[in-house]
């Protein structure tokens, strides 16, 4: 008898795919997602606090399952929040931008690949709000800047379009979250940059980011909804409404030894 397994979602990335298992402000990510394909996908958290796009290209041997272990139908890719750390950070995460586009590239080439997914998601990495950041820092230099974030949310924008790949979709979460802080700041002129310093606080921007980088419950809402509907009409209902699609039958239906 042929064994029945469970098509994988693999979530791929640093502390914002981490983070997707815990309960922020009464909403977790991983359990949003995971309710709305459970019994025909398994959500597979591979998230990885700190790591930038050359960290994980270090370790992309050993979370690629192979596929006789796994069926992998979609990945979702985010990095980039620690490749754009300022050159000059201590922190030591910072990677170039010609790196960086180069690393993307090959991670998704890879699971391209290795895995022939359905669709993989690569997702632009969010924006900051420096004034939020730094207070979090307890006044210590910024290692981030709002304008320098926004230039690897557009790297990723340019590698899902050379990939030329129809697999290949890309979620753009940094303009998903711009969109909103800049509704809150309609006296400001095109060029203003929400969560700079020269644009002052954004109380948006604190509502979808905790410390100002790392995203608030309501910071992940926007990034499931976005991910669901990049997923395509199939996946538009929850689990509950497309029965005939779970890996195995309804109880009702259910063989018994």
């Amino acid at each position: 008898m042929e064994q029945n397994r469970y098509p994988q979602f693999l979530l791929i990335g640093d502390s914002h795919i981490q983070y997707m298992n815990q309960l922020r402000d009464g909403f977790a990510f991983a359990a949003g997602l995971s309710t709305h394909v459970e019994r025909r996908l398994d959500v597979i958290n591979r998230g990885f606090s700190g790591y930038n796009s050359s960290h994980l290209l270090h370790i992309l041997e050993h979370i690629i399952p192979s596929t006789s272990a796994a069926k992998v139908d979609y990945i979702l890719v985010l990095l980039g929040s620690n490749d754009s750390c300022l050159p000059e950070s201590p922190t030591g995460q910072h990677i170039s931008l010609p790196e960086y586009q180069r690393n993307i590239t090959t991670i998704v080439n890879r699971f391209l690949n290795d895995t022939d997914p359905k669709k993989l998601f690569l997702v632009t990495p969010p924006p900051v709000n420096e004034i939020h950041l730094q207070e979090a820092s307890d006044g210590q230099t910024l290692t981030r800047h709002q304008s320098f974030t926004a230039k690897y949310a557009q790297v990723v924008r340019e590698v899902a379009e050379e990939l030329n790949d129809q697999r290949v979709v890309l979620v753009d979460l940094w303009s998903a979250i711009m969109q909103k802080a800049r509704l809150s700041t309609p006296d400001q002129g095109e060029d203003a940059l929400p969560g700079s310093k020269a644009s002052g606080d954004n109380e948006q921007l604190r509502e979808f980011l905790s410390d100002g980088l790392h995203l608030t419950g309501a910071g992940y809402k926007i990034f499931l909804n976005n991910v669901l509907k990049a997923m395509g009409d199939d996946w538009k209902d929850e689990s509950s409404d497309h029965k005939d699609s779970w890996v195995f039958p309804r109880w009702e239906d259910a063989p018994k030894c």
